[in-house]
């Protein structure tokens, strides 16, 4: 099954990101939906941002005929993907790779009506996905390490940092560790610590840039393991251990008083930081030891 070819199924706001991130990696890419107008009105904007053209296709066998890679990244809802994944399972050839990009569903799960799961595995996009420098490969209990081995050598061609899950866990790795976070800081809000704008600029402008070098690991080893197993078990107790979304999050409408303008500068601000930072990135790798 020819690598060079993928189609993205959907027509939302991340499917174009995708599509332009296989673009961009030299793929030609094929961008199908059930409705015609949102098919090509999505490949546009791919072939826009990725400087290459994604070929419009209606949703059917002939637009996954011959692609080494289907992904689906259409509603977080089972239900619908399951149903999708019969057609796409039936139409691909036996030897492409079936991938989706849901942030929060079980891959097992997913996987369980597939007559070849062996083949599936999850492709976690960062949105956008053409700008972000890291993907997730999830293994559902099922998934063969030959889908993985492709998923990773496409995340690499793609200038994209894999992160693999081994395991199936909500929430995945990525989200995992940004809704710890985020738990924290609405516990800080709800506390009456700290306001949003307050917490966003300690972690913009005193976590971010730090992690940028070195993450949580390699930070600690820096600054002394038993320094942070000291502290730790002071402050491990006191905590957020919430289990249900707090009045911070849950009966807020925004954080910020947003414009158009405002927004879409920030947004074109954090796509430069994301650019900027990519030497960055290459740099700590080659800098950083092995793992212990």
């Amino acid at each position: 099954m020819n690598p060079d070819y993928a189609t993205v199924v959907g027509s939302g706001r991340t499917a174009p990101t995708i599509a332009a991130a296989f673009a961009t990696a030299g793929l030609q890419v094929r961008l199908a939906a059930r409705d015609a107008a949102r098919a090509r009105a999505a490949a546009e904007l791919a072939s826009t941002w990725s400087g290459r053209h994604v070929e419009p296709c209606v949703l059917g066998e002939s637009a996954v005929a011959g692609s080494g890679l289907v992904l689906e990244t259409i509603t977080e809802n089972h239900d619908a993907k399951a149903a999708l994944y019969r057609d796409l399972e039936r139409w691909a050839a036996s030897g492409a790779v079936l991938a989706t990009n849901t942030s929060s569903l079980s891959i097992t799960a997913l996987a369980a009506g597939m007559a070849a799961p062996e083949r599936f595995a999850g492709l976690h996009f960062l949105h956008p996905a053409h700008e972000t420098a890291v993907v997730e490969i999830i293994a559902g209990e099922r998934t063969a390490e030959p889908a993985i081995a492709t998923l990773r050598d496409l995340a690499t061609r793609m200038g994209k940092t894999p992160v693999v899950a081994r395991r199936d866990v909500p929430g995945f790795v990525w989200n995992r560790l940004q809704f710890a976070l985020l738990r924290e800081c609405l516990h800080l809000i709800d506390e009456g610590v700290a306001d949003a704008a307050t917490i966003d600029a300690a972690i913009c402008e005193g976590l971010a840039p730090r992690w940028l070098a070195t993450g949580p690991f390699a930070t600690a080893d820096l600054g002394g393991i038993q320094t942070f197993a000291t502290i730790a078990e002071g402050l491990f107790p006191v905590l957020s251990a919430a289990r249900e979304v707090t009045p911070a999050l849950a009966g807020r409408e925004r954080y910020y008083e947003w414009t158009p303008e405002s927004e879409a500068a920030v947004a074109a601000l954090r796509a430069e930081a994301l650019n900027a930072a990519r030497p960055l990135f290459a740099e700590r790798r080659a800098r950083t030891p092995p793992a212990a």
